[in-house]
């Protein structure tokens, strides 16, 4: 199944700056100096025992006791959905900062390795029962917590993956139903296709390039991997081998040993030989060949119709779980 098109003309990119670790403990100190008068205003931390491994779970002065007790509960949720995927949480002990902002739902979110695993996601004052079931945000961030670090040219692989596995971790979770699933890829890949300037996934680090060019090429690799295996083996298990050969976000490993490792724990090459295709090249996927093989109908409202008598309905099926 050939889906890769021709490349257009392209012109040169130049690469954002690095981030720094300081930013995200100046952001806290910030909040906490805003926190609200009726607000609790010492910090409080809890640690989760999940899968085998501890978060030690951090709120900054700000949050009630309800809200704390909610919050834990989409913690505990989110970080099972993860360990569900990967058959392990990604590492053995993480921080999470939880920081206060005004109104209702779940703010950015932000990830590190170094020092230690730690991740920072802003929530709302107001945030509800319904809006922490709708977040995808911290399964997003937990998700790079099994990714090494990477050099800068591929954060695309960083974002990427924690843009693809997040929904169908929360998919396989109960979290998400399938036709939102298909439907919402369907909605927000053709945003990752190259553009004029376009210079192959390590040299446009572009937002659309960087996230939906990123889940493109994850898409891409799991039906690969599956059509090869005939639906044994995927991106999920390919994931769970880099896991258990030492890869997540704690160590620094380049692209290529990254790949090589998670190719190998499920016998293949599918991830490397895609890469050589999209690294350097910007190369246009068939999307609409892609849905029809899968047995997907975008809807055009965020759902999907989901056939299975398309020829890679099967392959769809696994995917999911």
């Amino acid at each position: 199944m050939n889906l890769l098109r021709d490349p257009p003309s392209v012109q040169p990119v130049r690469p954002a700056g690095l981030r720094r670790r300081a930013l995200l403990l100046l952001a806290a100190a910030g909040a906490w100096r805003g926190a609200r008068a009726q607000a609790e205003d010492e910090p409080v931390v809890h640690t989760l025992p999940i899968a085998g491994s501890q978060i030690e779970v951090q709120f900054a002065p700000g949050f009630d006791a309800p809200l704390r007790d909610e919050a834990l509960r989409w913690v505990r949720r989110s970080a099972e959905a993860v360990a569900a995927y990967l058959g392990r949480f990604p590492v053995p002990r993480a921080e999470l900062l939880l920081v206060p902002i005004d109104g209702a739902g779940i703010g950015s979110g932000v990830s590190y390795g170094e020092p230690d695993p730690l991740v920072r996601v802003r929530v709302g004052r107001r945030t509800d029962t319904t809006r922490f079931l709708d977040d995808w945000v911290l399964v997003h961030e937990m998700v790079h917590l099994a990714i090494p670090g990477l050099p800068r040219a591929q954060r695309w692989l960083h974002e990427g993956m924690a843009t693809y596995v997040e929904t169908i971790a929360r998919t396989r979770a109960g979290l998400v139903a399938e036709p939102a699933l298909w439907g919402g890829l369907a909605h927000g890949l053709p945003q990752g296709q190259p553009r004029d300037g376009d210079r192959g996934l390590d040299h446009t680090p572009t937002w659309g390039r960087t996230y939906w060019g990123g889940a493109m090429f994850c898409l891409l690799a799991d039906v690969e991997m599956r059509r090869r295996s005939a639906g044994r083996a995927g991106l999920q298990q390919a994931l769970q081998g880099l896991g258990a050969a030492g890869g997540n976000y704690s160590v620094r490993w380049p692209v290529e040993r990254v790949l090589a490792v998670a190719d190998a724990a499920i016998g293949q090459a599918a991830l490397t030989e895609l890469y050589a295709l999209m690294k350097d090249c910007p190369r246009q996927v068939d999307l609409d060949a892609l849905w029809r093989d899968l047995g997907v109908s975008p809807d055009g409202d965020g759902g999907a119709t989901l056939r299975d008598d398309a020829p890679l309905a099967s392959i769809r099926r696994a995917i999911v779980g």
